[in-house]
C-alpha cells in the first residue's frame, strides 16, 4: 500500500516523538506562520513536514513531461527499437533473482 494511503487509512494515536534545533529566528516564522494558520507549532510543523515528504516522496514516482516528451515516451513505447527487444529478450531469457513463492 502507497505510504500517503497508509497514512491517510484514518486518525492514529500521536506517540513518536521528534525532537530537532532550530534558531530563535526560525522558530519565530514557524510560530508566526502556525498562528496565522490557527494551528499550534506542533500541528503546523507536523502538518508542513508531512507535506515535504509527500512531495519528496512524489517526485521519485511520478513524472511530468510536456507535450513533446510526451509524445516521444509513447511513440518509443509503441514502436521500440531493434536494440530495445534485443535486450528486453535477452532479460526475460535470464533467470529471474527473485524467489518464487
Amino acid at each position: 500500500m502507497p505510504y500517503t494511503l497508509l497514512m491517510a487509512s484514518g486518525p492514529t494515536t500521536k506517540t513518536r516523538r521528534i525532537e530537532i534545533r532550530i534558531t530563535e529566528e526560525e522558530r519565530s516564522l514557524e510560530q508566526a506562520a502556525a498562528a496565522v494558520s490557527g494551528e499550534t507549532l506542533s500541528e503546523f510543523v507536523r502538518r508542513a513536514a508531512r507535506h515535504e515528504a509527500e512531495r519528496t516522496l512524489a517526485e521519485r514516482t511520478r513524472y511530468v513531461l510536456d507535450d513533446e516528451a510526451a509524445r516521444r515516451f509513447l511513440t518509443a513505447l509503441e514502436q521500440p527499437s531493434p536494440d530495445s527487444e534485443r535486450g528486453l529478450r535477452r532479460l526475460t531469457e535470464k533467470p529471474s533473482v527473485l524467489s518464487e513463492a
